[in-house]
């Protein structure tokens, strides 16, 4: 009995006497710890920027014939609170973030969750971010592809024919942009090539200003099948340097003459192709066609017409530029005096006496312009020849210098002479009057032979004619 009064005794002595003060170390205590905890690992906030939102069940929108576009909240934003220890080592990619298309509401808006798969023992805060969407009916449109190369080939040689595996293909994708797209083109780097190549390259829509447009959502197919890229045949020729040779054929207008005149450019071009088809290439002849042309003939020829199939002009001048030169055909009378005809060949023996009017003669001559212009009376070289002819009257044909002949239409001249021996004029008195002193004027006949009560047959003599 004694016993279990003193152990009461020392409960009370022990455990209440003071109890208010050991209750507030206990609480101080308790406090103590934990500023301590804190201290040595505090609660801490982390914010990470960007993180990528993946789209789940897009079928969703795809089952009712539509596609979507994102609006907003194709990243996200959020924080992370939890203890220094968790939260400090943790980085962006530790994160995912998603948003469920089957869960869109009648605006267009889901939420965005994130979690973090490598610590659970932090609290993270999306501030309630949604994504946004906007949806639009699907369409398609067939496109063919095409190339577009970057860089240049080495010296000496050039990018030649391409082949696109498959060239056409079938766009899908929002109404909006479907609309919008002009062509589909691959980009292929030819930069240094000397031989030809294969690779496959992504399609790229653009609109009628060349500018791409965004293919997200985009759908390239092909015969029913869907693909991410084309394939591309690229062929490199070797080229050569060959001359330009221009043949004028054809007949002009009438009333104008070619005289070979015609000049053109370039003189040379470059072709490209296979080195066994260069090889047997060393020119091309470009034929001009000019008949019934007038006044100066042009013309722009495709140099690629003329050469010969697997060889093509390569670079900027595959086109050249011919202008013919055709003269212009006039017509002129030239008059001209007794005293502008020449007497060849006159016997030694003779005196020959001019009969016809001086001022009787006249030719027509028909040429270029140049021509023409630089004709008159004192450069025509009009004459007679008298190898042959004998004493008394004749009537004989004016011929003319070769260079003149040719262009003389009316040529049928005759002039009349009369031939004296030089002994006649002797007996005879008093002066004898010049040719240009000869007063009565004798008519000229139409023929070659002189008339019957001129003089004898053997005094006459016509020339040839031209």
């Amino acid at each position: 009995m004694k016993s279990r009064t003193n152990i009461k005794e020392l409960f009370n002595r022990v455990i209440l006497n003071n109890v208010w003060y050991k209750l507030l170390s206990l609480v101080v205590a308790v406090m103590i710890w934990l500023i301590v905890i804190n201290i040595a690992d505090p609660v801490t906030t982390k914010t990470f920027n960007g993180l990528q939102v993946n789209i789940l069940n897009q079928s969703a929108i795809s089952s009712i014939n539509q596609v979507y576009e994102v609006v907003e909240g194709s990243t996200i934003d959020f924080t992370v609170e939890g203890k220094a220890s968790a939260v400090k080592n943790l980085k962006t990619s530790d994160f995912t973030a998603y948003a469920d298309l089957s869960q869109l509401s009648p605006v267009y808006a889901t939420q965005i969750d994130v979690k973090c798969e490598k610590n659970e023992d932090i609290e993270i805060n999306t501030n309630n971010k949604m994504l946004r969407v906007k949806l639009e009916n699907i369409a398609t449109k067939n496109v063919q592809v095409t190339v577009d190369t970057i860089g240049e080939v080495a010296d000496g040689y050039y990018v030649g024919d391409y082949e696109v595996k498959p060239n056409m293909v079938t766009v899908s994708g929002g109404e909006s942009k479907i609309k919008r797209i002009d062509s589909v083109k691959v980009s292929v780097n030819v930069d240094g090539a000397k031989k030809s190549f294969s690779d496959s390259y992504e399609p790229v829509a653009y609109d009628e200003d060349g500018k791409i447009i965004d293919s997200t959502n985009f759908t390239y197919m092909n015969n029913g099948t869907i693909i991410d890229s084309v394939k591309v045949d690229m062929t490199v020729y070797k080229t050569k340097e060959i001359p330009v040779i221009v043949n004028v054929e054809g007949t002009p207008n009438s009333e104008y003459v070619y005289n070979g005149g015609f000049e053109f450019t370039p003189q040379t071009v470059n072709i490209g192709g296979n080195g066994r088809l260069l090889k047997k290439v060393n020119s091309v002849t470009i034929p001009v066609d000019i008949d019934n042309a007038a006044g100066t003939f042009e013309s722009n020829v495709d140099i690629d017409d003329y050469l010969p199939e697997g060889v093509r002009c390569v670079g900027t001048n595959s086109v050249v530029s011919i202008r013919v030169f055709l003269e212009k055909i006039v017509t002129k009378i030239i008059n001209f005096s007794a005293t502008d005809v020449n007497l060849k060949n006159l016997s030694d023996e003779y005196i020959c006496d001019i009969k016809s009017d001086s001022n009787a003669f006249s030719i027509t001559v028909q040429g270029t312009e140049s021509e023409i212009a630089a004709i008159d009376s004192s450069n025509i070289g009009a004459y007679v020849d008298l190898k042959g002819a004998k004493k008394g009257e004749c009537f004989l044909q004016i011929q003319y210098s070769d260079n003149i002949k040719k262009l003389i239409q009316d040529s049928n001249q005759l002039i009349h002479l009369e031939l004296r021996e030089k002994n006649d004029v002797n007996e005879t008195e008093g002066p004898q009057p010049t040719a240009s002193e000869v007063p009565s004027v004798v008519p000229e006949p139409q023929t070659t032979e002189a008339p019957a009560d001129v003089g004898s047959t053997d005094a006459s003599y016509a020339g040839d004619s031209i």
